[in-house]
Parts: structure tokens; C-alpha cells; sequence
């Protein structure tokens, strides 16, 4: 009885004994196994680049190599997904703890039976743990106990919902797919709460194996496991007989998706400098119906120049009130061959003539008016590389012209002597810097005078947006590719760099078709049938070609040519670039809308002869050739006056033009004359210095050789005058003291107001080691 008794003790002892090791076991040991580092953790999401209306243009990989979209919340999931999930992978989640172990008595029987491994009891809070671990452990004895611990743990940590819908955004589904929401997209091309009954079956089949349940490689094995569960969520409640069979007959639909390939330039722009909000989405400036109406245009048009060997174009459209760049292409196919990847919208390019509205700006602001006249004649500079001889694009020379028909017709040479009186390249150069133009990296002597006419390469992008600056009338913004930087209108103010005015004079110069009959003709596809500012360029040989204009609202700009520099065949700006252009801008007027500007305060207009430039008022002579222009107030000409004809009302030029009106470009015949070789009646001419002298101070001459003698022709009386250096007279000479820099010199008919003017260079003195350094 005693040894009973005794037994019955030693047995409840080790019932007992197992009971507390079994709560040790379930209760205690899981906390000596740390969940994975990587499960607290936020899952890294891939970058998705939105369109400005929110739809998605591109998906890129995130930073494990995987697309991933932002994880959805337990609300968010499908209840049908959800079911087929536990149908598929853990029915009895709800009811154990971590570690069915039911189910591993059910596959441990399997097993034993077919003594191989056919079945599995992974709970999906283990399947949980195996994903989010750092490296993918061999499956040993000794890790399956990890795992089981670890769950047990994750377990008592989290709530059921909290580890049901992490796994359904962990889990893989293949094809580079993490989680429900992504495998919802990329299968089906459409969110989780479209998805069916079938489509939730569908996709719960995948995790089991990713690799082998390949949808796009192995579908019939995927639907077998479709029905399979499908009949185990019949079986457990979770859908009716008529659900049931519904599901049964639908035929998986699979609409691949990639992540999207929307305006790849402008993503490749942005991939790496944009920052990522929690969601991993990124919300860009880009119109999607835009977009693709300038990738349609650009293959159409290029298409029409087959056998002119263009083969590339590239554009870009600026929202100027915002700074938002609102379309860029910058090839004609991402994926061409010969070089469909390069951003033509990015890449530097010479521009040619589209420059000159810069130089034409600075000269309306240091005195210039549209009605300035510059002389189109054959001129040369000595340059340290050389003589440089500017050329017209068709070889041809104007004579007196103004500066409104100057950029009109887009002429090198008036626009090579306009620089040259503003003081030389460093000016343009300067000015084209502050408006964005991060290719100059050179020193201003590199470039030259040659800079006016497109000599240095620039992007087509940071172009355009110095063409906004002019369409917002002098006020430069950053250009933007992300929505949430784009600049209001607001702070305009204090990114002024260009008065109101003179930004409206040359913005209606650009948009002024008589300006530029002379080279362009009557009927050319620049012409727009709506007020818009154009300006062409083409580049030496026909390397490059460019079409750049604005209305208030838009900037486009246009580059066509060739990726490997190669010429085109006589293609110019106004062939190659110019139709893009107006296809684009018309697309722009039609669907958006564009105006024109009111003319600002502190503009006047005022009759002129454009053969002198001279004004025409009540005292003024009858002549055969007039035309309105618009002024800066206090910037009207001298009155024209009789002395500015011959008896036959014909305009008298300088004898400077004396070659050029016996020559075969004279296009006046008829309207002009010389003046006589008379003084008197002639106006101011400066004969010394010469227009573009370079002096060098010498400290071995008296004041270093810096008193220079003025000489000019003209009536009795003239006066000099400097805004920069000191000019004296002496004994009816004058002289002007000469110190290093840029300088304007003038002489003026008090009488008449008529003036002559000339810009010069003087450099400081060389040391002796420079002196020897040059010597011949």
C-alpha cells in the first residue's frame, strides 16, 4: 500500500515535473530567443514617381532589390484575401499560439507514413519570423527550435491582427513582388480592394513557393493550388456555394506589371536626389497627357526628316508661374540604340542663336532701344587665338539695321558688336550664369565674343527656364521636377534680376513676325497663329538646332540633333527644332490656354525711321519709311531732321557703309544714300580710338602710357563723355585717362543730339616676368 502510494506521488511529481517544463517551455524559454532585428523595423519600400494628377508613372526597386509599396493596414486588407490566406497557409490561426501543435502532430504522422517530407506545420507567425530574418539560415534542427521560440515570443508581443497583416506585407509572391498590395498590382494591375474571391485564392497560393508557382512560367500548377483552396474556404465557411462556384469558373486574367516606364528622362533626373515620404511616393510635376503628346510629336517629326540624319530631339515644358517643369522628353525612344538613354534635355549642346536675347536684354538696359541701329557690315577682332570674323547664317550683310530687326532675324554680326559695346563676353557670361546656366565653367576669354552667337555648350532644360525668366518678365525661379518645391508666385518679387519693361520689350520683339521677315520670310513654321515669343538656333554644320519660346503661361523648348555630335544634312532650327515647337505650343493653347501681356507702365511709343533709328515728330521731314516702335520712357531718339536726308528723301548713312551700298547685298536701293564728305553736315563719326581697341598700360611710359587722344569727325563743337573714365580738354583737344577695364566712349552734337559711340579695353601693365614671358 505504502509502495502505491509512493508511486502515485513519483508519478504526479513527474506529471507535475513535465506540466512545469511545458510552461517553462511555452511560457519563459520564448523570451531568451530575440525577435529579428529586422521585423521592428519599417520594410523598405520602392520609390513610385507620381504623375502631377497622382498616377503612377514609374515603380523603382527598393533597396533590397525587391518592389515593394507601402504597407496597407488590417482595415485596408480584403476579407476574402485574409481567409484565403489562413485557408491556404494556417486555418487554426486565430486558436493557437504561435506553434499549431496539431499541426506538426499531423505532419509528423504524414512524414512517418511516406518517410519523406510532404507536409509542413509552419504557423504564419513562423513564416513571419523566417522573412524578416537578416540572412537566410540553412533549415537545421537547431533553427526550426529558433523559429518556433521566436514565434512564441512574437506571440505574447503582438496582437493576431497586428501579425497577420505584417506577414501579408513581408511575404514574397515572386517576381520581385513584396507583399499582398504589390502582388495585387504587379498580377493584376489593380489595388486589393478590386480583387475577387479567385484573384485573393490566386495569390494565396503563392508564397508556399514563390519560384515554382510562377504565374508567367508555370500557371496550371498555380491554379491547381487556386482550386485547392478555394474548396478549404468552402469547407470552413468562408464562402458560399454560389461564391464558391463563381470563383471556380473565373479565369485568371494576369496584366503584368513592371512598375510603370512613364517620362524616363525626367525620373532617371530624379532618381536618387528626391527624398521619399513614409508611403515611398514621390509626387512630380510631370502631366501624363502632356507627356505623351510630346513623345507622339517628336516621333512624328523626326519621322518626317528620314534621310536629313536627325536622329534625336528632346523637349521641355515649364509652367512659369510655378517653375514646374511640366513635360520633358529627351529622347526620341528611351530605348533606341544610338543612344535613346541620354537626356537631350540634359545633355550640353551648342545653342547658337538661341543666346542673343540675353545679349539683346543688357543692351536695353545700359541705353539701347529696339530702334538702336547696328551696323550689319564685315568686321573683325583680334582675339589671343586669332582674327575672329563674324558670319551671318546666310553670308549676307544688312547694313543699317535695328536692333528689334536684329534679333528678329537672329543676325551674328549685330549681335557679335552689341556685345562687344557692352564691355565682352564676361558680361554675358555673368548674366547667363545668374540665370542658371551651370555650363559656362570656362573663363569668359575661352568663349569669346563668339558667346552671343552659342559658342558654349548648355542644357536645354536650364535654357528654358532662363526663357521663363524673360516670359515672367525679369523674375527667375529654380526649375522644379517635384511637385512639393515648386515656388508660388508670391515670392517673386525677390528673384527679380530684369526690370518689367525691358523684359517685355524683348519678349515683344521675339513675338513680332515683321521683325523677322528679312531672314524668315512671310510664311514659316515659327509663325504662330497666337502671340507667342520664338527664338531659333542652329549651331556650326548644323550640329545642333534649337527652337526656344514663351507665352505668360509656358516655356517650351526644343534641341534636335544627334547624340554622337554628327552633322545634320542642312537641317536648321526652324526645320528640325521648329515644328516640334509649334506642335507643342499649339497642343498647350488648345488644352490649357495661354494670353499675352498687357503692356507695362513706363513704356511709350513713338514713330521712327528704322533707316537711322531716328524718331519722327510733327517737325520732322516727309519720309517713305516708318514704323511705330515701343521705348523706355526717357530712351526716345533724337528727332529726325532735314539734315538726316538728301533732297530726294533718301536716309543718309556714314561713309562707314560706303562699300556695303555699292556692294550686292544693299537691300535699301532707293531709300538710302552716303552722306557728303562734308563735315559739317555730317554727324559725329570717332576715328580714334577705333571701335574694340585693347590698350596696354606700359609702366615704363609716362603715367604708364594712359593718356589717350580722342579724335572724331563732325560739326564744330562736339563734346565728349565717359560714364567710367576721365576725359579733359586742352587747347581744344581731348583726352581721355586711360585705367584697366571696359569702357564707353561718346561724342555728341549738342546741337543735334546726334552721337557716336565706341567701347574699348584696357588691360594693366605687365611686370617685367611677364614682359620677358612675351617677348618675341
Amino acid at each position: 500500500m505504502l509502495r502505491k502510494k509512493a508511486t502515485w506521488r513519483w508519478t504526479l511529481k513527474g506529471v507535475g515535473g513535465v506540466a512545469l517544463l511545458g510552461a517553462l517551455g511555452w511560457w519563459v524559454l520564448p523570451w531568451v530567443a530575440p525577435l529579428p532585428p529586422r521585423l521592428e523595423r519599417p520594410l523598405p519600400v520602392s520609390p513610385v514617381f507620381l504623375a502631377a494628377d497622382g498616377t503612377p508613372l514609374r515603380q523603382l526597386l527598393s533597396v533590397d532589390g525587391q518592389r515593394t509599396l507601402a504597407p496597407v493596414s488590417r482595415m485596408e486588407l480584403p476579407e476574402k484575401l485574409v481567409q484565403a490566406t489562413l485557408a491556404a497557409e494556417d486555418k487554426r490561426f486565430y486558436s493557437h499560439g504561435g506553434v499549431d501543435l496539431l499541426a506538426i502532430g499531423r505532419a509528423a504522422l504524414d512524414n512517418l507514413t511516406s518517410r519523406r517530407v510532404v507536409s509542413g506545420a509552419s504557423t504564419l507567425s513562423q513564416q513571419l519570423v523566417k522573412v524578416s530574418a537578416d540572412e537566410r539560415a540553412p533549415r537545421t534542427f537547431f533553427i526550426k527550435i529558433k523559429e518556433a521560440l521566436q514565434a512564441r515570443r512574437l506571440e505574447m508581443t503582438w496582437d493576431k491582427d497586428r501579425i497577420l497583416t505584417e506577414y501579408l506585407n513581408r511575404v514574397s509572391y515572386g517576381n520581385l513582388l513584396t507583399g499582398c498590395a504589390t502582388a495585387s498590382q504587379g498580377y493584376f494591375n489593380k489595388p486589393l480592394r478590386d480583387l475577387s474571391p479567385a484573384e485573393c485564392a490566386f495569390l494565396a497560393a503563392l508564397p508556399q513557393s514563390p519560384t515554382r508557382l510562377n504565374p508567367f512560367r508555370n500557371l496550371p500548377a498555380v491554379q491547381k493550388r487556386q482550386k485547392h483552396i478555394l474548396e478549404r474556404m468552402a469547407v470552413l465557411g468562408w464562402l458560399t456555394e454560389e461564391e464558391g462556384k463563381l470563383a471556380g469558373t473565373e479565369r485568371a486574367t494576369l496584366q503584368r506589371y513592371t512598375g510603370g516606364f512613364a517620362a524616363p528622362h525626367a525620373i532617371e533626373l530624379l532618381k536618387g536626389g528626391a527624398s521619399l515620404a513614409a508611403d515611398g511616393k514621390i509626387h512630380t510635376t510631370i502631366q501624363t497627357a502632356l507627356q505623351q503628346r510630346m513623345e507622339s510629336i517628336i516621333a512624328q517629326r523626326l519621322g518626317a526628316l528620314t534621310g536629313k540624319h536627325v536622329t534625336h530631339a528632346a523637349a521641355v515644358v515649364l509652367e512659369n508661374e510655378t517653375g514646374r517643369v511640366i513635360g520633358l522628353a529627351g529622347s526620341r525612344d528611351f530605348f533606341a540604340e544610338d543612344g535613346g538613354q541620354l537626356n537631350g534635355a540634359w545633355v550640353p549642346h551648342s545653342p547658337g542663336s538661341a543666346l542673343k536675347p540675353f545679349t539683346y536684354l543688357l543692351a536695353l538696359e545700359r541705353g539701347s532701344t529696339p530702334a538702336t541701329i547696328l551696323a550689319d557690315l564685315p568686321i573683325e577682332y583680334a582675339t589671343p587665338t586669332g582674327i575672329y570674323r563674324p558670319e551671318n547664317y546666310n553670308k549676307k550683310f544688312y547694313g543699317p539695321i535695328t536692333l528689334r530687326e536684329a534679333l528678329g532675324n537672329s543676325l551674328n554680326i549685330p549681335a557679335v558688336r552689341a556685345l562687344q559695346q557692352l564691355g565682352g563676353e564676361k558680361v554675358l557670361c555673368e548674366e547667363l550664369k545668374s540665370l542658371g546656366i551651370s555650363t559656362l565653367t570656362e573663363p569668359p576669354e575661352h568663349y569669346g565674343l563668339g558667346l552671343t552667337i552659342g559658342n558654349a555648350p548648355v542644357r536645354l532644360l536650364e535654357l528654358a527656364n532662363a526663357y521663363a525668366c524673360l516670359a515672367r518678365l525679369g523674375k527667375w525661379k529654380e526649375w522644379t521636377l517635384l511637385h512639393a518645391t515648386a515656388q508660388g508666385s508670391g515670392d517673386a518679387a525677390a528673384n527679380r534680376k530684369h526690370t518689367e519693361q525691358v523684359s517685355f520689350l524683348i519678349a515683344d520683339i521675339l513675338h513680332d513676325a515683321q521683325a523677322r521677315m528679312l531672314a524668315f520670310g512671310p510664311h514659316t513654321v515659327i509663325r504662330m497663329p497666337f502671340p507667342c515669343a520664338v527664338k531659333t538656333g542652329t549651331s556650326t554644320s548644323y550640329r545642333d538646332n534649337w527652337t526656344m519660346g514663351f507665352t505668360p503661361e509656358f516655356t517650351v523648348g526644343v534641341w534636335v540633333g544627334n547624340f554622337d555630335n554628327s552633322p545634320m544634312n542642312q537641317v536648321s532650327g526652324v526645320a528640325g527644332a521648329g515644328p516640334i515647337f509649334r506642335d507643342i505650343m499649339i497642343h498647350l493653347h488648345e488644352t490649357q490656354g495661354t494670353t499675352w501681356y498687357a503692356e507695362p507702365s513706363g513704356i511709350v511709343r513713338a514713330r521712327i525711321d528704322p533707316r537711322n533709328g531716328k524718331r519722327l515728330d510733327d517737325a520732322s521731314p516727309s519720309v517713305r519709311a516708318s514704323r511705330e516702335e515701343s521705348f523706355l520712357t526717357g530712351t526716345l531718339p533724337p528727332a529726325a531732321t532735314a539734315r538726316d536726308y538728301d533732297s530726294e528723301g533718301r536716309a543718309l548713312l556714314p561713309r562707314d557703309y560706303t562699300r556695303w551700298v555699292h556692294g550686292g547685298d544693299h537691300w535699301l536701293a532707293g531709300l538710302v544714300a552716303l552722306q557728303s564728305e562734308d563735315s559739317n553736315n555730317a554727324p559725329p563719326r570717332i576715328s580714334i580710338p577705333v571701335d574694340g581697341s585693347v590698350f596696354q598700360l606700359d609702366p615704363d611710359l609716362k603715367d604708364k602710357g594712359g593718356r589717350l587722344l580722342l579724335r572724331a569727325t563732325g560739326p564744330a563743337g562736339m563734346k565728349w563723355s565717359s560714364p567710367s573714365i576721365a576725359i579733359v580738354d586742352e587747347n581744344g583737344l581731348a583726352y581721355a585717362t586711360l585705367v584697366p577695364g571696359h569702357h564707353e566712349l561718346r561724342v555728341e552734337d549738342p546741337v543735334t543730339g546726334a552721337f557716336s559711340e565706341v567701347r574699348i579695353e584696357v588691360r594693366d601693365a605687365l611686370s617685367a616676368t611677364e614682359k620677358l614671358r612675351v617677348a618675341p
